[in-house]
């Protein structure tokens, strides 16, 4: 019998990434999903054949699927490119998440403030799979051509400041759990991630804040905090990425990452989920 993967654990690639021993498996349906997450900011349109070769299943498997999709309006169909691209019924199934996420609308005040005061991008995420995912992201109101991932973007877990972030901060039983998950072997002693993952956890207890191994963004600064509790069954992180140009030596650890550090303590203060912690060494 297989194992149930848990809920939020769900790694995008081929269909051989799918419990298909799992008997409460709707396989049908599961690769229906794999097919739509095919799709991302690289890959906004596919044929059929593309998808194929992405995912492992076969042409007239895939034909079938797309051909649903597209009919409910989860897939468009060009028919002077013959290829497929995602259709406005994932728009409208995503509005009711985002419109009653509590911390967006209690954050997102916070969060803009704090955007036009270090002149950087302010976001929030939550994890998918090996990356992180944007629910919310402010920019500096004065920027004419603010850099700034939107609602939806997707970055890696181990090495971004929010990803580094959000695994600090998880109770220990829940990053083990959510790492043996997505990345087996993860703990052996030569893993980097092992290495990325107690990297992380120490900068988190020492300041409150992680910073990113790798800026995905050139010539920025990321910073990184985790929430402390989850709110609606949810574990989230932020984070602050500020141009160069825009930093003295040092500042994104001994400013920036305070800064923020603050500002989510307020969120979670607004939202009663606040825990005491103290002890943060900033210098």
């Amino acid at each position: 019998m297989g194992r149930t993967r848990a809920a939020g654990t769900f790694v995008s690639g081929k269909v051989g990434s799918i419990e298909e021993t799992d008997p409460s498996l709707v396989l049908t349906l599961a690769r229906g999903l794999v097919v739509l997450n095919c799709f991302d900011k690289r890959r906004i349109d596919l044929s059929n054949k593309e998808i194929a070769e992405l995912t492992g299943l076969s042409k007239p498997t895939v034909s079938r699927i797309t051909y649903t999709l597209a009919k409910f309006g989860f897939l468009h169909y060009s028919d002077r490119m013959h290829r497929y691209s995602l259709g406005l019924a994932v728009l409208a199934t995503a509005h009711p998440l985002l419109s009653h996420m509590k911390i967006k609308q209690i954050a997102r005040p916070l969060m803009q403030q704090m955007a036009n005061e270090v002149g950087g991008a302010v976001s929030i995420g939550m994890q998918f799979g090996t990356q992180m995912i944007y629910v919310e992201s402010c920019s500096p109101a004065a920027s004419v051509n603010p850099v700034m991932a939107g609602v939806g973007t997707q970055i890696p877990i181990y090495k971004t400041a929010m990803g580094r972030a959000y695994l600090a901060g998880l109770p220990d039983v829940v990053r083990q759990q959510l790492l043996d998950s997505i990345t087996p072997g993860w703990d052996r002693k030569d893993s980097l991630y092992l290495a990325h993952v107690q990297e992380a956890i120490e900068q988190k207890n020492k300041w409150g804040f992680c910073l990113a191994t790798d800026n995905l963004v050139k010539d920025t600064r990321s910073v990184g905090v985790p929430m402390q509790s989850q709110i609606d069954d949810h574990y989230y992180a932020f984070n602050c990425g500020v141009p160069v140009f825009r930093l003295k030596p040092n500042q994104i650890q001994t400013e920036i990452g305070p800064r923020l550090l603050t500002v989510v303590r307020d969120v979670e203060m607004a939202l009663g989920t606040h825990e005491l912690d103290t002890n943060r060494q900033f210098r």
